[in-house]
């Protein structure tokens, strides 16, 4: 036990200016670089606590290669194994996140943001919350934190709205994905002579939903995000459609000896719910069966 509590600490100890020395200013990371990252057992190593040591090591890792890269388009093109790598439609944004399993069936999760808008290159490191809900605000520090596997950009009135598709997995209560709104303000400045990304204040949660009832949840005010829950022995999907617009989500209710509300017996029917983007706001079309 002491050896893996010594063994952990080292581990965490690899902060992002240590972690720079693995490749050279302005350089792509070497081979030492990916030699490093594969020693990161992040979903494989004996207890929890080196899993999560292996997971900040990782994040150190990562930070330190993207900042480097004022191409969030070209840097790390192929992602270390373990880590989404996902580019927003319009080609703007490009968010990595990876998730630890620890102990009792949950996960800690970890976020990057490497964006570009006009000559600005940024990087914004996300800081997961502990718990969130429909209503709770969000920003790069209290991130409503989850697996992002797709982000999509929408233009409406000359402005682009950002929105996430998240999954939060866990092995013993409720699994969570969602559709979660991405607001983006001015780039932090930084000193002339600095040659590192910025921070990009990014916020979490939009009242965008015209949506009353949605996955087993009624809304007496508009949400600002979406969840869709369900068993963690089942699978639900969430996605985006082929125009954008729109999103389809599986229906999910209650299984056999499963009761309302208790979203850990939820799973999916044979339906299909659509959301839509029209004039600013999502809405809820009529159930489609598949």
């Amino acid at each position: 036990m002491l050896r893996a509590l010594a063994v952990a600490l080292l581990l965490s100890a690899c902060t992002e200016a240590t972690a720079r020395g693995f490749f050279p200013t302005a350089s792509s990371p070497d081979s030492t670089w990916w030699a490093a990252v594969q020693t990161c057992r992040f979903r494989d190593d004996s207890t929890a606590e080196l899993r999560l040591a292996h997971g900040q090591r990782l994040d150190s890792l990562l930070t330190a290669a993207l900042r480097q890269d004022n191409n969030p388009l070209s840097a790390l093109q192929s992602a270390p194994e373990g880590v989404l790598r996902v580019v927003s439609s319009d080609k703007k944004v490009v968010a990595y996140s990876f998730a630890v399993p620890l102990a009792s069936g949950e996960y800690a999760f970890f976020g990057l943001v490497h964006a570009q808008f006009g000559p600005i290159t940024t990087l914004t490191p996300l800081t997961p919350c502990l718990s969130f809900d429909a209503f709770t605000d969000g920003d790069a520090d209290h991130w409503p934190s989850g697996l992002i596997y797709s982000l999509q950009a929408t233009t409406y009135r000359r402005t682009t709205r950002y929105h996430a598709l998240m999954f939060r997995p866990h092995a013993q209560q409720a699994q969570q994905k969602w559709v979660e709104p991405w607001v983006f303000g001015r780039p932090l400045r930084v000193s002339a002579a600095s040659t590192e990304c910025p921070s990009l204040p990014l916020y979490f949660g939009a009242r965008v939903f015209a949506v009353k009832d949605f996955a087993g949840t009624h809304f007496n005010s508009p949400p600002k995000r979406l969840l869709l829950r369900y068993a963690p022995e089942v699978s639900a999907s969430m996605r985006f459609g082929k125009s954008g617009n729109e999103i389809l989500v599986d229906e999910v209710a209650p299984m056999r000896h499963g009761s309302t509300g208790d979203f850990r017996t939820y799973g999916p029917t044979l339906a299909v719910d659509r959301l839509y983007f029209d004039r600013g706001k999502w809405t809820l079309q009529p159930v489609e069966n598949p």
